[in-house]
């Protein structure tokens, strides 16, 4: 029980209190001999009683205090609403991926924005939260196959009920998940797999190695296939789209995708989150100055370790 004394706090607090009664029996009996010197000895005894009190309250306290700052700091990193299952930490240092246990919800899909974004009644509170599918980039609905991007994933999730397995960052407000059928169906992935989204090679660092892997493989079927947006001879990437760049592909031996230039020109990295940021990212302008890394291109910023940030353009 908190605040309660241990029987060894119970016997030091003995011990002490004996100390001070001798202490003072010897200092009544040779008082008379030279009173102004055992003034002095009482006040620096009582002045060093009173700190040495203090900070063995201090010692004692801090464990406890140290705790419950955990358990706040925790707490604090809980989205709302709270989720169903334990909350994971993202991976706290760039190159190093952890253990793959997100944030996780159910609820019911009450509309289709885009072949990316998805609106959610989530069970636990009632609230209508706005979904960005993970590692997934669909063509802009005012780009060539936005329209039937966003048809297909109407097909696939409107009005059902979903689980989400989600970051600890946002998007524009947006909760970034993968999107769960009840029968465990990635609707992210069935996206991939029809061709109506590109697998998101920007952050595909931020997924498990398990759906990096089937993302990318669905990525080359679709494009060896020749289905959705690869029918085009010459696809452009939303990202592209949206910044007004032409990033070139790169592909492996085997002619699939392995990754393309987000964007060109210059970057801005936050020494302390290792995030890179463009100058159209809302927080770019408030990276201070003594974490400021400059980057030539969003490319020599990841080969140092850096990551694009989630919320911009």
């Amino acid at each position: 029980m908190r605040g309660a004394l241990t029987l060894s706090a119970w016997t030091q607090l003995a011990l002490g209190l004996s100390l001070i009664a001798i202490g003072a029996l010897y200092i009544r009996l040779r008082w008379r001999k030279s009173p102004v010197a055992y003034r002095a000895m009482i006040g620096l005894s009582l002045a060093y009683f009173i700190a040495g009190a203090l900070l063995g309250s201090w010692v004692l306290r801090r464990p406890t205090q140290a705790a419950d700052s955990g358990i706040a700091n925790v707490k604090s990193d809980l989205p709302s609403p709270a989720s169903l299952w334990p909350v994971s930490a993202s991976p706290s240092r760039p190159g190093v991926e952890a253990a793959y246990l997100p944030n996780k919800y159910t609820g019911k899909v009450v509309s289709i924005t885009d072949g990316d974004t998805i609106d959610v009644a989530l069970d636990q509170s009632g609230e209508t939260q706005a979904i960005r599918l993970e590692g997934i980039d669909a063509p802009e609905s005012s780009q060539s196959f936005g329209s039937q991007s966003t048809r297909h994933l109407n097909g696939l999730v409107s009005g059902k009920a979903v689980r989400l397995e989600c970051e600890n960052e946002r998007s524009y407000g947006r909760m970034i998940c993968k999107v769960l059928l009840p029968d465990g169906e990635d609707a992210c992935l069935d996206q991939v797999k029809a061709g109506m989204a590109w697998h998101y090679k920007q952050y595909q660092d931020e997924q498990s190695t398990a759906d990096r892997e089937a993302y990318a493989s669905a990525e080359c079927d679709a494009m060896k296939g020749k289905l959705g947006l690869w029918s085009d001879p010459h696809p452009v990437q939303p990202q592209d789209f949206r910044h007004g760049t032409n990033s070139p592909l790169l592909y492996d031996a085997k002619g699939c995708r392995i990754s393309s230039e987000p964007t060109s020109g210059a970057v801005t990295g936050n020494a302390r989150s290792h995030i890179f940021e463009w100058p159209r990212c809302p927080y770019y302008s408030s990276i201070s100055a003594g974490n400021q890394v400059p980057f030539s291109s969003p490319q020599a910023a990841e080969q140092a370790g850096y990551r694009p940030a989630h919320n911009c353009p």
